[in-house]
């Protein structure tokens, strides 16, 4: 039975399969934007896939956990780990020898099979064996209440399928929230081969049946809106920034700063590297070599194994064992910690010209003199620039050597403040216009302008 509305409450239905306490940063977007949301008078439900654990509840914000179901590739990757296992066992038994490989090979086809196989147990991501659960979760909850706007965020992307199963015939208004692109970036550091093409198009099509049955589709850079945008013309597209939950961090001692100390708290994927950061202080070095005794560079976070391979290449061709610090992974306690004891916080988004990461804004709003290496025109170079920090190209070693300069002889502020709104506290807001103005609310919109949000696209 449902329960009595009451015509001031206004219902928000958000499916995302990443929610806090899961650690997925992409669970940020959504647990900042629906808690002040709730602030603001909304009545926030949560579909996802992430148990609550022990934190306690947001008030105004109802979760409810969806549990995913097993697939086919689940079973198909756990036994491949094993096989996978057995077969490294194999090699080191028989002293690692391997048979020089062959120019083709006979089991080259049932290779391709399986690929096939795999994919197509895998794709659209790793939210299938979630979908129809969710949607039938959303489906009940809409029986049970009355929601204004059904608002689906990815990825994983195919969240947006049980958004659209959920709100088929009825009359709530159906949004997308779009953290990254999809078919655009799918595999974007692979072998552009026929195979992932063959991928990309089945994505594309994927996007095109179900982008043009939302309302309304939100994306989180002005660059993957006009892409977007340029993609599917019909679509009404909103760009409105990621931010940071200001609560979450705590106030940044100056006192405990670090002088020189250089701090990269990420992932290294992709096209993310430390190459041209270890060049320039060799090159530092070189002209002042007492800079080492002063000069530190803390590099915390995942790393896959290529990209560990090349920094350790990188830092022995440098010769900087003594100056660089590889912290592996930290608590999030223990992260926000180094960056606030670092003179200098970087960011990386190399080869990633729609996204911008997350640690941008952190890094900004602990007030930490922040670098942003990517390209000069890409999504993080603009963000950069709009809120405050520095940027830099890949490959521009004789300015990060003039920059590293700078900090060691103090010529680096030790606080800044971001130039624009970047706390969710504040964002919410922007949301909330743009919500009660899709649904005709009273007219009049608060101090912050949607028309803000959208300038940049």
């Amino acid at each position: 039975m449902g329960i009595t509305r009451n015509p001031d409450v206004r219902r928000l239905l958000v499916i995302t399969y990443h929610f806090p306490p899961d650690g997925a940063i992409g669970g940020q977007r959504w647990a900042g934007v629906s808690k002040y949301l709730a602030r603001l008078g909304w009545e926030v439900h949560v579909i996802t896939a992430a148990e609550a654990g022990t934190q306690p509840a947001t008030p105004g914000v109802h979760r409810h956990f969806c549990c995913r179901r097993r697939t086919l590739n689940d079973a198909y990757r756990a036994v491949a780990g094993r096989l996978r296992q057995r077969s490294n066992g194999d090699q080191h038994l028989g002293g690692g020898s391997r048979a020089r490989p062959r120019s083709f090979s006979p089991m080259r086809p049932v290779a391709a099979l399986r690929r096939i196989i795999g994919s197509s147990m895998y794709l659209p991501d790793d939210g299938r064996g979630w979908v129809a659960p969710a949607a039938r979760r959303a489906r009940a909850l809409l029986r049970q209440h009355k929601f204004d706007i059904v608002i689906t965020s990815g990825p994983p992307h195919s969240a947006h399928f049980a958004g659209l199963a959920a709100t088929l015939g009825r009359d709530e208004q159906f949004w997308i929230d779009m953290r990254d692109p999809w078919s655009q970036t799918h595999q974007a550091g692979a072998a552009d081969d026929w195979f992932v093409s063959a991928e990309r198009f089945v994505l594309r099509r994927l996007e095109r049946l179900v982008l043009p049955r939302a309302a309304r589709i939100i994306v989180n850079t002005p660059q993957f809106a006009s892409a977007l945008g340029a993609d599917v013309p019909a679509l009404d597209v909103t760009c409105i920034p990621n931010g940071v939950d200001l609560e979450h961090l705590t106030s940044r001692d100056i006192s405990s700063v670090v002088p020189g100390s250089i701090a990269y708290v990420g992932t290294l994927y992709f096209g993310r590297n430390l190459s041209s950061v270890c060049a320039a202080i060799r090159q530092l070095l070189n002209n002042n070599p007492e800079a080492a005794a002063r000069l530190r560079l803390n590099v915390a976070g995942p790393m896959e194994s290529p990209h560990r391979r090349q920094f350790e290449d990188d830092i022995a061709a440098a010769n900087l064992t003594s100056v660089v610090n590889i912290h592996g992974l930290l608590s999030r306690a223990e992260a926000l910690e180094l960056l606030s004891r670092s003179s200098l916080a970087l960011v990386l988004a190399q080869g990633q010209p729609m996204q911008v990461p997350a640690k941008l804004y952190e890094s900004v709003a602990l007030g930490i003199p922040t670098l942003v290496i990517a390209e000069e025109r890409s999504a993080a170079a603009d963000e950069a620039r709009r809120i405050g920090a520095m940027t830099l190209e890949d490959g521009d070693v004789e300015g990060l050597r003039a920059l590293f300069e700078d900090m060691l002889a103090g010529d680096l502020p030790t606080k800044i403040q971001s130039k624009a709104p970047i706390a969710y506290a504040s964002l919410a807001e922007e949301w909330n216009d743009l919500l009660r103005k899709s649904l005709n609310l009273d007219g009049v919109q608060s101090t912050s302008s949607v028309s803000a949000v959208t300038e940049h696209v």
